[in-house]
């Protein structure tokens, strides 16, 4: 398979100036445009990352068409009512009826440069009790999960509870920070843009989804902790 050839170095300041003007009628006049330099590229490669992504998720959504995000946004329930974006997404998970607490992994583009995330997509209470359960479970892998995202540079972005939860003096120093998370996801931030014109976007974007199969998996197991709990509730 041929490796991917990159983005044209016009792309993202196409999606900026469709953005700019806000309008239907030019939105029109550049659609096929951006549909072949933006849209189709971006597809083309998440579709590269397929059996990678498979090996880590067998359910996970490998449609390109589905894991690739519109340009032209939904703003019936939005508070900015731009009807056009100037960024584009991937996401890296099992399919949207299934997206309250799922984890997943993302990789997106805008015209300041790109990341390539690993998380939880909407995550809820439930969620993080039951990850702190995992976290006393199994600290030592979630540790191994820490240093795999590291090796390519994704830092840890989470907000914390204004108190201490219970249990927190039972986990080790080096997790205390993650165990009185409220939310929590690991993204790598990276304003060269050159790797996405020049084809190397691909190889990063590789190397980072295996790095964040650890933590994925980690999260995956909390997630279905999570429904088992739930389940217990109503039985």
């Amino acid at each position: 398979m041929e490796h991917f050839r990159g983005f044209d170095r016009d792309t993202f300041l196409m999606l900026a100036e469709n953005k700019f003007n806000d309008s239907r009628p030019y939105y029109e006049s550049v659609k096929e445009t951006l549909k072949q330099k933006v849209t189709l590229p971006m597809r083309g490669l998440c579709s590269r990352m397929a059996d990678e992504l498979f090996e880590i998720d067998p359910l996970m959504n490998l449609v390109p068409g589905k894991m690739v995000s519109r340009i032209r946004r939904d703003t019936r329930r939005a508070k900015e009512k731009n009807m056009y974006r100037d960024n584009i997404w991937a996401m890296f998970m099992r399919p949207k009826q299934e997206w309250r607490c799922q984890p997943c992994m993302w990789f997106e583009v805008f015209p300041g440069g790109f990341t390539i995330g690993v998380g939880v997509y909407d995550v809820d209470p439930s969620f993080m009790a039951a990850f702190r359960e995992s976290l006393l479970a199994d600290p030592e892998g979630f540790r191994a999960a820490l240093q795999s995202v590291s090796r390519v540079g994704a830092v840890a972005d989470l907000e914390r509870y204004a108190k201490d939860k219970p249990g927190s003096d039972t986990v080790g120093d080096d997790l205390k920070l993650y165990y009185n998370a409220k939310s929590l996801y690991f993204i790598r931030y990276d304003s060269d843009m050159e790797p996405l014109f020049d084809g190397r976007i691909e190889d990063l974007l590789r190397e980072s989804i295996r790095a964040y199969a650890p933590m994925y998996r980690f999260f995956l197991r909390v997630m279905e902790k999570t429904i088992e709990e739930k389940g217990k509730q109503h039985e």
